[in-house]
């Protein structure tokens, strides 16, 4: 991840925290929706790594909140 782009990559990761906490699931649910660990969510929601294209349709799916929607609440 570019140091440029890590307050985008912030405000994402705080957007999906908030959107998985507000349907009542913890990072150890999302991931095993997804077949990946937990640590990958935290480090998402931490901004500690970047996020694909694939990755962030697979979590918004797991987390049932539309990219577009996750992408607005972290004004992006």
């Amino acid at each position: 991840m570019k140091d440029q782009h890590y307050e985008g990559y912030r405000n994402l990761g705080l957007s999906v925290s908030y959107f998985r906490k507000l349907r009542g699931l913890t990072q150890q649910q999302v991931a095993d929706r997804m077949d990946v660990s937990y640590e990958t969510i935290s480090r998402i929601e931490n901004a500690n790594t970047g996020i694909s294209l694939d990755m962030l349709f697979e979590l918004s799916k797991a987390i049932q909140t539309p990219p577009s929607e996750l992408f607005k609440h972290a004004n992006l």
